[in-house]
């Protein structure tokens, strides 16, 4: 329809979205929960059974005693940078992988293996990380006797000599679980807040009488507000919002006698619908007959009636449904001129026209 078109395009109302996203901010909060446990959790859980997360570090210091100058002033390009070099050359490499096993691999050992010169030039420190401490260890052991051979090949070097071999101990990373529960309660509340919106997007309920107005192009008379449940019948009429419907059913609906009512789904209790409609002082010395709902309506006697009410339920499953409806209504030359909203939740309505001041109250 044109009017749904015209709807569609003015965009959605934020207002009336953040206050349904008020309402339902217990999913939110659950979403936010329940993202934090799964996150962090997961993260837990993956490091208790993922071996490959676990790592094992090896540290050996050496003492270098250079030849030409024994306080290594003289070598001082013999830096962190020079020495990750060496231990990959031709020089060390082959001899460490010689005294390793088979199953130790050169790219293995290449990765594994990394020298540092923090001050002094003639102390080094080789660190070797490996996924075992078995595989460390061997490693570590090979790369020493290597660097003790290491003098018959360079000539500036006398000897090295270990000062210090600590064996390979699991790396203890940071832990991130306070990180990854942060953004699992991120996520989820992020996800529940789109989750809503979609959902919102999607509805095509009415809930707000110009919902109806630019829609369907019916005038809006005026709003049925609910708020207690009372028995079978559904819910217990409220009082508030009388005036607005009293006084524009007294002037919409002066001078006509036979009022149609009809329902796009059918009510659980047409006559309590109809009793309700009485009250209004626009109604109350007219004819008042209900004529059905879709797939149920006596259109000879909407045609015969002086004026033609639709009643709209608030947030229910019939808004798509009466476009069909009131096109058939118009096939049938049954007039339909205006609406009224039933069940209507006072509370949404009283703030969303009053302002977020009453936010707190009942």
């Amino acid at each position: 329809m044109e009017q749904e078109r015209e709807f569609l395009q003015e965009g959605l109302d934020l207002r009336f979205f953040l206050l349904r996203l008020y309402h339902s901010l217990w999913i939110v909060v659950i979403a936010a929960l329940g993202g934090a446990a799964i996150c962090a959790g997961g993260y837990m859980l993956y490091k208790q059974i993922n071996p490959a997360a676990k790592e094992y570090r090896a540290e050996t210091k050496y003492y270098i005693d250079f030849a030409e100058d024994s306080t290594g002033i003289g070598y001082g390009y013999y830096n962190d940078y020079t020495w990750n070099d060496l231990m990959k050359s031709d020089d060390i490499l082959p001899y460490t992988l010689s005294l390793l096993p088979e199953g130790i691999s050169q790219e293995t050992v290449e990765m594994a293996v990394v020298a540092d010169i923090i001050s002094d030039v003639r102390l080094l420190t080789i660190t070797v990380t490996a996924p075992d401490p078995d595989t460390a260890n061997e490693i570590a052991q090979a790369t020493a006797e290597s660097l003790a051979h290491c003098p018959e090949v360079i000539k500036e070097i006398d000897s090295i000599r270990v000062i210090r071999e600590d064996k390979a101990e699991e790396v203890v990373f940071g832990d991130f679980t306070k990180n990854w529960c942060i953004f699992g309660m991120t996520a989820g509340i992020l996800l529940s807040i789109f989750a809503r919106w979609i959902v919102y997007c999607m509805d095509f309920s009415v809930y707000l009488p110009k919902d109806i107005e630019k829609r369907f192009g019916l005038s809006v008379l005026g709003v049925f507000y609910q708020k207690k449940r009372s028995g079978k019948t559904g819910e217990k009429e409220c009082a508030y919002g009388r005036e607005e419907l009293d006084a524009n059913t007294a002037y919409a609906l002066k001078g006509k006698e036979k009022i149609a009512i009809v329902t796009i789904l059918e009510p659980e209790n047409s006559e309590e619908l109809l009793g309700t409609l009485k009250k209004s002082d626009g109604m109350r010395q007219k004819e008042i007959v209900y004529a059905g709902s879709y797939g149920k309506t006596d259109y000879e006697c909407i045609r015969n009636a002086d004026a033609g009410i639709l009643c709209f339920t608030y947030g229910g499953k019939d808004s798509k449904l009466a476009e069909r409806y009131l096109s058939d209504l118009k096939t049938q030359d049954c007039k339909i001129t205006y609406a009224i909203l039933t069940s209507a939740d006072q509370t949404m309505y009283r703030r969303y026209y009053w302002g977020a001041g009453l936010l707190m109250q009942p």
